[in-house]
């Protein structure tokens, strides 16, 4: 029996290439680590079927990102756009905003890696301004 989720797509059986295809977006989230970013860990799945206009999804505040298969075989660029919007819905709980860069629902042809990590920097500090306050 198949494992559904969101949007229609069924969850991957872990298996070699589904490793590799997860290994793929956790370097993106190791690299915002050593980029500095304070993430909480984060579950990543594989998925495939589903809507073929969802790459990626997320579910908002619960640390959890789905990425297409198809999709974790992109690009490095490509990939960690989509990657890092994810976090930004997974981590923070922003929704898509079509004047962003980054958390625009649809992903730029060729994103730009600059333009993208600065996005990703401006969630994750507003996230933790919203933190303090809601604490503080």
């Amino acid at each position: 029996m198949k494992n559904k989720t969101s949007y229609g797509y069924d969850l991957n059986k872990m298996n070699n290439e589904c490793y590799q295809l997860r290994k793929n977006v956790m370097s993106v989230i190791y690299e915002a680590k050593s980029k500095g970013f304070s993430l909480p860990r984060i579950e990543v799945r594989i998925v495939n079927g589903g809507q073929k206009n969802i790459v990626g999804y997320a579910y908002l505040n619960t640390n959890i990102i789905h990425i297409s298969e198809k999709y974790a075989k992109i690009n490095k660029a490509n990939l960690t756009h989509l990657v890092l919007h994810e976090i930004v819905h997974a981590v923070t709980g922003f929704k898509h905003d079509k004047k962003c860069y980054l958390m625009k629902p649809i992903i730029p042809c060729c994103p730009l890696l600059t333009k993208t990590w600065t996005a990703f920097e401006k969630y994750i500090k507003k996230n933790k301004e919203r933190t303090l306050v809601k604490q503080g």
